[in-house]
């Protein structure tokens, strides 16, 4: 996940000389807690999960437990929140934050029954 963070940060950065530029902080320190939520958990996991989100794929029941119990809730909305506000994805809004309710729920379950 930090690495795919570092990645999609740098790539804003290489195309913010051209035509796309990185956006404001929707808050102050928004992108320092990006950065910290993306240390707990592994980056296999974080690659899973944003594909999950943004492609519509499954998501082991391991990277749900690090979801749910590593990574947390606000940090998932924090996330969510970072992906589309960068225009060079090319994201639609309403699918990510409604693929992100379903994941988190799913991945609620499935963290429950390993417990």
């Amino acid at each position: 996940m930090v690495a795919l963070l570092s990645s999609t940060i740098a790539a804003s950065m290489i195309v913010a000389a051209g035509e796309f530029a990185i956006p404001p902080k929707p808050e102050p320190g928004f992108y320092k807690t990006v950065e910290q939520c993306s240390m707990k958990i592994s980056d296999q996991c974080g690659r899973t999960i944003v594909e999950a989100v943004l492609e519509d794929r499954d998501i082991s029941k391991q990277c749900c437990v690090e979801l749910v119990h590593g990574m947390g809730k606000l940090c998932h909305d924090d996330f969510l929140r970072f992906y589309v506000s960068l225009p060079e994805l090319g994201v639609d809004a309403t699918h990510v934050y409604t693929r992100g309710i379903q994941v988190w729920n799913n991945c609620v379950r499935e963290a429950a029954s390993n417990i």
